[in-house]
């Protein structure tokens, strides 16, 4: 059987020590050893940068320093082949400060033989190798830990943070050691969501695509969706959580256009039937409302109610007219143009509405926008509607209105808000539907036009809004 072959290092001041125990390690029957002896600390720490042996002996009395000094050195240097320390007489307290700090095994001189020191060179080469696999796969675990591009978190039976990768701390705006004096429930927007989560880990041991509104450290919030897993050990007991989040917002965002360009298409199919059937019988009325006028000519007193007629007729037919023009596409006459001079001229359109509120105008517009192709009349027409419902949202004399505009590498952006009495959120998916109103005496096409005109620029208008706190349209324009 052909004999393993170790090489080993061996750290001793004391030459006839060296000698004995390399006349013991040669009487092996099963191991070959290449055995190398040096006799101070100094050459000793050379060797263990060099980290080049299988397996290192260490003497603990080594003059000025001792084998526990260089065992730590070791340490530090992340050897590899594990170390054994001897010593010329057996010290418990020694004994046990060696195994503390990571000492394959701790041996006495006085009782040592060649089955001793062959079993103990062995375990511990073999100890070295399962620590060392160990390590490499927690070394490639971690790395897809931290260089995964979701965030990823571990927590512990009470649900409080006690790992989380670079993503998640990006993720949130925490640092770790902000994140472990946290739980997750602390980051819910909505407390009430989070015993929702718990429930379905309790019952199922794991929960998958949960979604939930989570908060930035700057009160942002995120719309998430979470995958989380108990963890638990070899019996069984449970030791924490491990879970993935991942951002959901644009996702939100896609499926929100997606319902939205729907509804237009509905809308636009309704109106054009609507226009269809309703107005072939409204010319007849109206035809036959001339013809009766033309023939009682001698009684006044119909006149009234033939102008009440014409009236709710032309009525009737503007609104069908609006409908149609707010649902079909908008031809646009595109010309280079400053998001700035739309949102003065606006402005100036409404000025006689701002001053009759007294209403408070604030404006930061950049004034390094670079000019757009944009239709200017009809995006005028779109930001006044905006502006207008702004107005009347607001209370006279108190409010508020701002007009900010900025750009990015990609896109410029207009943002209007006020300080109004807000929309509910349950009539936020509605806002641009037709013939969605809340004021009184509205048709509920104002804010359908707008959209369309922004769709027209292969824009994007969201809408955030808080009740009693006011509202903010945003758009934004590719350049």
């Amino acid at each position: 059987m052909q004999k393993e072959q170790i090489h080993l290092l061996l750290v001793d001041d004391d030459e006839d020590d060296y000698i004995i125990t390399r006349d013991l390690l040669t009487e092996m029957e099963t191991t070959d050893f290449t055995i190398e002896w040096v006799e101070n600390y100094k050459d000793a720490v050379q060797e263990l940068t060099e980290d080049r042996f299988d397996v290192y002996l260490i003497d603990y009395r080594l003059g000025e320093h001792n084998g526990l000094d260089l065992l730590k050195k070791g340490i530090e240097l992340g050897v590899r082949g594990p170390i054994i320390v001897l010593t010329g007489k057996g010290f418990a307290e020694i004994d046990f400060q060696a195994m503390q700090m990571g000492a394959a095994d701790y041996l006495v001189k006085d009782g040592l033989n060649t089955l001793v020191i062959e079993r103990s060179i062995r375990y511990a080469i073999n100890n070295a190798k399962t620590v060392n696999k160990l390590h490499t796969q927690e070394q490639k675990y971690r790395t897809l830990f931290e260089q995964s591009v979701s965030a990823i978190y571990i927590t512990n039976h009470e649900d409080l943070f006690i790992d989380a990768n670079s993503a998640t701390e990006q993720f949130f705006g925490y640092s770790l050691t902000e994140l472990r004096s946290m739980s997750l429930k602390d980051l819910f927007s909505q407390p009430e969501q989070y015993p929702k989560l718990y429930q379905k880990l309790t019952c199922k041991g794991m929960v998958k695509d949960f979604e939930a509104i989570l908060l930035h450290q700057d009160g942002r919030p995120i719309a998430c969706s979470l995958s989380a897993a108990r963890l638990v050990d070899t019996e069984g007991t449970l030791q924490g959580y491990q879970g993935i989040i991942t951002d959901v917002s644009q996702k939100k965002k896609v499926q929100q256009e997606l319902i939205r360009l729907e509804k237009m298409m509905m809308t636009a199919n309704i109106a054009r039937s609507i226009a269809h059937e309703v107005r072939n019988p409204l010319t007849n009325i109206n035809l036959s409302l001339e013809q009766f006028a033309a023939e009682i000519t001698d009684r006044d007193d119909l006149s009234v109610y033939l102008d009440i007629i014409r009236r709710n007729t032309k009525r009737i037919n503007d609104l069908i007219t609006a409908m149609l023009n707010s649902s079909k596409p908008s031809q646009l006459s595109l010309q280079p143009c400053s998001l700035n001079q739309v949102v003065e001229q606006t402005l100036t359109i409404a000025s006689e509405r701002i001053k009759l509120q007294k209403v408070q105008i604030e404006q930061q517009l950049d004034a390094n926008l670079s000019d757009i192709l944009l239709d200017q009349d009809k995006l005028v027409i779109a930001l006044l509607s905006i502006i207008n419902n702004a107005i009347e949202a607001v209370d006279s004399e108190k409010g508020k209105l701002s007009l900010r505009t900025w750009q990015d590498a990609e896109r410029e952006y207009v943002a209007i808000q006020d300080n109004g009495h807000g929309i509910e959120a349950s009539e936020l998916d509605n806002l641009f539907d037709a013939f969605h109103t809340g004021k009184r005496g509205g048709m509920g096409l104002g804010l359908t036009s707008t959209q369309n005109i922004i769709n027209s620029h292969k824009a994007k208008i969201s809408v955030e809004s808080e009740v009693d706190k006011g509202t903010c349209f945003t758009i934004s324009f590719p350049k």
